[in-house]
């Protein structure tokens, strides 16, 4: 009896073990926030809320994603800097959509990573602008309809400087230090997929902005850094002061996704009115920030398999 009572009790523990993963996983996220020593878990995910709570954060459309027909369609794209900046960029494209489509856009800024991949994964956006490795995941998992993109590949370069002599291959930056984005970025997410096991994974030094990244590395802050071809090449051009370890293979370039709840008709609408010679003013200073060139129409294929980025991501597994 005695030996009977204790296996159930060893059952029971574990059981509770289980339960209580989920909350160490999270627990392990807001620790790094926080600025204490990461899990090696949790190196893979990151966020970073403001002072208002993530869990709080856009709930006044959390229902959107349930009504078949909208009164208003809502519009996001990463959480890349400040709100009041992003705005310019993005709310007048939605009120120049809601006036050559004659349906209400509507703007949304999410205040943080853990905001906008929520609302990603519960399908509240209509229309939203950011990396392949995203728009992938729209595709297959909330049958999304990629609309216009960013013409050319998208290839990121793992760097040292020239005099360090210690790294030679993309292999010994394990256990060294990265300056780069914080996750989900498309680049910090090639980087952890390079480096599977998280004993052996780089230590990432977040860094905002790519030619930040670049400076940081250079100026000794870091080991190395992941940053895009394009920049590289404008920094470095002939590789005087930095060395490459590592080069991505190439990648189609941001895209607009459509929900499902936008027709067809106002679909082709939007392709129509974002790359029409209006359109491509009112998009211009978002295209500063990328290689300033005409929207070109996006499709599925180009960018089926980009989300396995996001495969260790929390979240993004169904």
């Amino acid at each position: 009896m005695q030996v009977q009572v204790l296996r159930i009790k060893r059952k029971t523990a574990a059981r509770s073990l289980l339960l209580l993963f989920p909350m160490i996983f999270f627990c392990g996220h807001t620790a790094q926030a926080a600025g204490t020593v990461p899990l090696a878990l949790t190196d893979v995910v990151s966020y970073h809320p403001t002072d208002k709570s993530a869990n709080t954060a856009n709930q006044t459309h959390k229902d959107v994603a349930n009504l078949t027909h909208p009164s208003e369609y809502i519009f996001s794209s990463p959480p890349r800097g400040d709100g009041a900046v992003e705005s310019t960029y993005f709310k007048p494209i939605a009120d120049y959509l809601t006036r050559v489509t004659g349906k209400k856009f509507v703007y949304k800024y999410s205040d943080n990573w853990l905001a906008y991949q929520s609302n990603m994964q519960k399908d509240v956006y209509d229309l939203v602008f950011d990396g392949p490795h995203f728009v992938s995941w729209r595709i297959s998992h909330r049958g999304h309809e990629p609309l216009v993109k960013i013409p050319g590949d998208f290839i990121f370069v793992f760097l040292v400087r020239k005099d360090n002599n210690s790294i030679q291959t993309l292999s010994n930056l394990a256990g060294h230090t990265v300056c780069g984005h914080a996750p989900p970025n498309q680049g910090t997410l090639h980087l952890y997929n390079m480096f599977t096991n998280p004993a052996r994974q780089p230590q990432l030094v977040e860094v905002q902005g790519w030619r930040n990244i670049y400076k940081e590395m250079i100026a000794g802050k870091c080991m190395g850094s992941v940053v895009p071809l394009k920049i590289y090449k404008e920094l470095d051009p002939e590789g005087k002061d930095t060395k490459v370890l590592y080069t991505t293979k190439s990648a189609p370039g941001q895209a607009f996704t459509a929900s499902k709840r936008i027709p067809a008709d106002i679909r082709a609408k939007i392709i129509e009115a974002l790359m029409s010679p209006e359109g491509q003013a009112v998009t211009a200073e978002l295209r500063k920030q990328y290689p300033s060139r005409p929207y070109v129409r996006a499709t599925k294929q180009e960018y089926e398999g980009e989300d396995v980025l996001l495969k260790d991501s929390f979240g993004f597994d169904s």
